[in-house]
């Protein structure tokens, strides 16, 4: 990895090879200066990791870390938050979906928020500007309700507190990195908000839209083990 990057963007992987080119294609057109991007593949049986070295070598600002044996979205974010402040040593971090769904004409306003003094920026479907495409009416009410329910429940200063798509100071994303956040899947989007509950954090709007290609990690699991992870963060 070069020693250097002003902006690194960190994306979770798990048989996502027919989104890594459309996504980096996209990140490409922001235009960001100084920009890395950096995988993070659980060993994708699909490929994944073997297409996104395929694009490495006419793109030596994408990089990919493959995961042996650890496997869960929360570890392969806090590993790639960590790997990219001691390789590569960026002055804000963005943390994403490879599923395009977080689109990557909001990263120069998450970054441009960093750079003008917030800590955590997080990209908002529940503010003005923001919305969600193509989900079911029962999906949007599972959303509503996680939210609404961490919220109340941490006092959590933002509309969107299950978003998966923020930037981070390089201080707030050690901060993350290093924490003992107790879980494993999507609530590691609110444990890392409760980590840094104490910063100074904005949201910009976007819109969620949903996947295209590949199938969604969600299970019905993930509600149960939601309510008691953010449960257990309220009780500390």
């Amino acid at each position: 990895m070069p020693p250097s990057a002003d902006v690194c963007i960190v994306v979770p992987t798990y048989n996502e090879k027919g989104n890594v080119v459309p996504l980096v294609e996209a990140i490409e057109r922001t235009g960001v200066p100084g920009l890395l991007v950096l995988f993070v593949d659980d060993s994708s049986p699909d490929g994944t990791a073997d297409e996104i070295k395929r694009i490495s070598q006419s793109r030596p600002w994408v990089k990919v870390l493959v995961r042996r044996g650890e496997r869960g979205f929360s570890s392969a974010y806090q590993d790639g938050l960590a790997e990219a402040l001691r390789e590569i040593k960026p002055q804000i971090l963005v943390g994403m979906d490879a599923d395009l769904q977080h689109p990557p004409s909001v990263i120069p306003a998450l970054v441009s928020a960093i750079k003008g003094g917030a800590d955590l920026a997080v990209a908002s479907r529940y503010i003005p500007g923001g919305g969600i495409m193509g989900w079911s009416r029962a999906r949007r009410i599972v959303s509503r309700g996680a939210n609404t329910y961490a919220r109340l429940l941490l006092d959590l200063p933002v509309r969107d507190a299950t978003s998966g798509f923020k930037a981070y100071n390089s201080q707030a994303a050690e901060s993350v990195a290093r924490a003992d956040l107790h879980a494993k899947r999507f609530e590691f989007q609110v444990a890392a908000l409760n980590v840094l509950k104490g910063k100074r954090i904005v949201e910009v709007p976007y819109v969620f839209v949903a996947r295209k290609v590949g199938q969604s990690k969600f299970e019905l699991s993930d509600i149960l083990r939601f309510i008691f992870s953010v449960a257990r963060m309220a009780i500390g």
